[in-house]
């Protein structure tokens, strides 16, 4: 009897859709509130802080501030999003789908791209943070002068009583 079973759960077998997909071929949606890892959405609006880095337990995350490169391993990801709660500017933004599968992992670099006019609007910019630093050292440094000179013009009178 059992040679019977086994011959009609092949036919049906044979007639029906596979359970199973072809995976890298067929991919399956990703379920709604997966998290695979993160991706820098704007990168003209990251200010390289380095808030991500140092809040990433895995080490996935590389900021160069000096260079303004950005730098994502996500097979190192954990996908625990720490990175995307820390970050000020919210520019980090989780995704749903995993990386692909390699065998030689490369980190994701990014980099922004600014054009002439960018680039002279945060000279600019940058040109007025440092005059308003030197203006408050300034005011500082005279603030201090006056309170000095106060202090010695205090000592020098004679004191009454």
């Amino acid at each position: 009897m059992g040679v019977f079973k086994l011959a009609g759960m092949t036919v049906k077998s044979l007639f029906s859709k596979a359970p199973t997909r072809k995976y890298p071929y067929e991919k399956r949606e990703p379920f709604e509130r997966t998290r695979a890892g993160v991706m820098l959405d704007d990168p003209k609006g990251c200010i390289h802080c380095s808030i991500c880095e140092k809040k990433c337990p895995a080490l996935a995350i590389k900021v160069n501030k000096a260079q303004e490169t950005w730098t994502y391993e996500p097979y190192k990801c954990v996908a625990c999003q720490a990175c995307v709660a820390a970050c000020p500017k919210k520019v980090l933004v989780t995704v749903r789908e995993y990386p692909p599968v390699t065998t030689k992992p490369q980190p994701v670099v990014v980099k922004p791209e600014w054009t002439p006019e960018e680039l002279a609007e945060k000279a600019r910019l940058e040109e007025e943070k440092k005059a308003k630093i030197a203006a408050a050292k300034a005011a500082k440094a005279a603030k201090e002068a006056a309170a000095a000179a106060a202090a010695a013009a205090g000592d020098a009178e004679p004191k009454e009583g």
